[in-house]
């Protein structure tokens, strides 16, 4: 009896996690770089503000939302995405993305993280959602994009 418990333990979690695997997106490094794809292929930029090592809601976001086989196949198909991060440890972004990762979040006044702003190539703001909730709800994400995608 205890063999069998154990096995069908075994059986859910190791199900569970090939379930949730996580899927990769690929996300352009340099700003000025998604813009020219952007322009090539006529596709909105969606800007992902972030504190990557030190923001809890942008890591459950990631996890929950950006990781997701649903978002990485509209992504690869309708955006270029770009993350523009704010990290405490510097190391993980070079000077020239600090200071571009700057002029964008002064220049779409984003305040707090994360927050998401989706842009035409030519840099005007189509829109934006901010925050994340403690719920890990990723429908108003969802939502969101598919919103906007119908205003383009």
């Amino acid at each position: 009896m205890k063999r069998m418990i154990f096995s069908l333990l075994f059986v859910v979690g190791f199900s569970s996690a090939i379930m949730a695997q996580k899927y990769d997106v690929n996300w352009e490094k340099e700003y000025d770089k998604a813009v020219e794809i952007a322009r090539k292929k006529n596709k909105p930029i969606l800007i992902f503000f972030t504190g990557s090592d030190w923001c809890g809601p942008c890591k459950m976001l990631v996890e929950d939302f950006f990781e997701s086989k649903r978002f990485g196949k509209l992504a690869t198909k309708k955006f270029v995405i770009y993350k523009a991060d704010f990290p405490k440890n510097s190391y993980l972004v070079t000077l020239s993305q600090r200071k571009k990762n700057d002029y964008l979040s002064r220049m779409y006044g984003v305040n707090s993280f994360p927050t998401i702003v989706v842009i035409d190539e030519k840099g005007k703001e189509l829109g934006r959602k901010d925050g994340y909730n403690l719920m890990r709800d990723t429908r108003y994400h969802f939502k969101f994009l598919k919103d906007l995608l119908k205003d383009i």
